[in-house]
């Protein structure tokens, strides 16, 4: 399969999705837009997801996503994708007040091709189940990045996304002498032949051990027990060496435009 082809059956098997949303979250179409409207007014809980536009009706388009999220006193992130049309998507969108964030490199691995990364010595890499647990997620979170209300949001997002629906979302932790040293999770919806990790974050102290290799390597033979048929990273400049190490391949490149700016 193509880059064209696989990004072509990305599109519309996950980007044009409007079921499945984790709770206190909804996704609708506004026209050729579709968007997302989360639980609170900051961007990381609302956004446009993916859009059909063409030059005559872009400005147009973009102008009433900002009245609808303005209107509400939201703030909102534009995923944008490198192949999204029009071309000139990402000048509009900052001649219309977006801030362009830090980009993104969108990888798939074709699961027909197994990753085999153990776990380095004195490393367990457990499977996480009971949501009473997920304070792992935190506890990395807020160690890696230092931002402990966006740790306590991820937390609880996610540990209600798996209260939800349990099978849509699988979580890995990274243990060392008892304690949590990297965390990531893999979504997939059983039948689709998409899925995506997220998180995959390590302690300073722990990094350079393959630790995340191992994190993707588990959550890969996940995916493939479960069916999928590719595994997609939106991925930071960091792990994508890494990823391409392990037979991820570049297709495009995200950026997130925020609004306001």
């Amino acid at each position: 399969m193509t880059d064209a082809e696989l990004l072509e059956a990305y599109d519309a098997e996950e980007r044009t999705r409007t079921g499945g949303a984790a709770p206190g979250f909804h996704i609708e179409w506004d026209g050729p837009v579709l968007r997302m409207i989360g639980p609170g007014p900051e961007a990381s809980s609302n956004a446009v997801l993916f859009a059909h536009l063409d030059q005559a009706g872009a400005e147009e388009a973009i102008a009433r996503q900002i009245a609808f999220f303005g209107a509400q006193g939201r703030s909102f992130e534009w995923k944008h994708f490198s192949h999204d049309r029009p071309s000139d998507l990402p000048r509009r969108l900052k001649s219309a007040g977006f801030k362009a964030e830090e980009p993104e490199t969108f990888v798939a691995l074709d699961l027909s091709r197994e990753i085999r990364t153990p776990a380095p010595e004195g490393v367990e890499i457990r499977r996480i189940e009971d949501p009473a647990t997920f304070g792992v997620i935190g506890m990395v979170n807020r160690a890696v990045y230092g931002d402990a209300g966006h740790a306590a949001w991820l937390q609880r997002v996610i540990k209600q996304e798996k209260c939800a629906n349990p099978d849509s979302i699988v979580v890995y932790a990274a243990f060392a002498a008892g304690s949590p040293v990297g965390v990531g999770w893999m979504r997939h919806r059983p039948g689709d032949g998409f899925g995506s990790l997220w998180g995959g974050s390590t302690l300073d102290a722990y990094r350079g051990r393959g630790i995340y290799s191992s994190l993707v390597a588990v959550r890969a033979e996940e995916a493939r027990k479960r069916g999928c048929r590719w595994l997609t990273v939106d991925c930071s400049p960091m792990s994508l060496p890494i990823l391409e190490r392990n037979g991820f391949r570049r297709l495009a490149l995200i950026t997130p435009f925020t609004w306001p700016s």
